[in-house]
């Protein structure tokens, strides 16, 4: 393994990071009273997503790696819209700051984001094991980086929406539109 080799799939492991990190940001930014362990278990989901999935479309066959590739983008965007439309929808309907929202750390609200945040993972895993390279490597890093990334924007997040109070979550309902926007832009081009 060179180190260019290295350097590429730790650039690929923090570019299916970013998803995560925004969608991170995003929950920090909705919930002035974040706690540590809701950054640790975001961390923890979303790392454990985008270890698996690399590793999941590396062992893909081909016809269903290329089928999961073509839908895979699509369908986290449609649930990251899903989550922004509602998270701005509570917004609007008052109810305080740290009210029990769809962004809220639960096991249901986690894993539907670290989900929908890692399939663009599973089309990569896949994509690294065609061309020779290695899913696990990429699993790795992925995990790792996407841990780090999305524990410490949940905490940067938090620490920005205390002073933004409720226009917080609107704040992270128009960034959610964003990514959803990236993923599609990254699936058309």
């Amino acid at each position: 393994m060179t180190g260019s080799y290295l350097f590429t799939q730790a650039a690929t492991a923090a570019a299916l990071a970013m998803d995560a990190f925004s969608v991170s940001i995003c929950i920090g930014l909705s919930h002035e009273k974040l706690s540590l362990r809701d950054a640790l278990t975001l961390g923890g989901a979303f790392g454990l997503f985008q270890f698996f999935m690399p590793l999941a479309g590396g062992s893909a066959a081909a016809g269903a790696g290329a089928l999961l590739g073509g839908c895979a983008p699509w369908a986290a965007a449609a649930l990251i819209v899903w989550i922004a439309v509602n998270m701005i929808r509570e917004a609007g309907s008052g109810g305080g700051h740290d009210k029990k929202t769809l962004m809220t750390v639960t096991f249901r609200s986690v894993v539907i984001l670290a989900f929908a945040t890692s399939l663009d993972a599973l089309a990569a895993g896949f994509s690294v094991r065609i061309t020779g390279g290695s899913a696990l490597l990429l699993a790795v890093l992925a995990g790792i980086i996407t841990f780090s990334l999305s524990f410490f924007g949940s905490i940067a997040g938090k620490r920005l929406g205390a002073g933004l109070g409720n226009k917080a979550e609107y704040l992270g309902g128009a960034a959610l539109f964003a990514v959803a926007a990236q993923i599609i832009a990254k699936a058309v081009l």
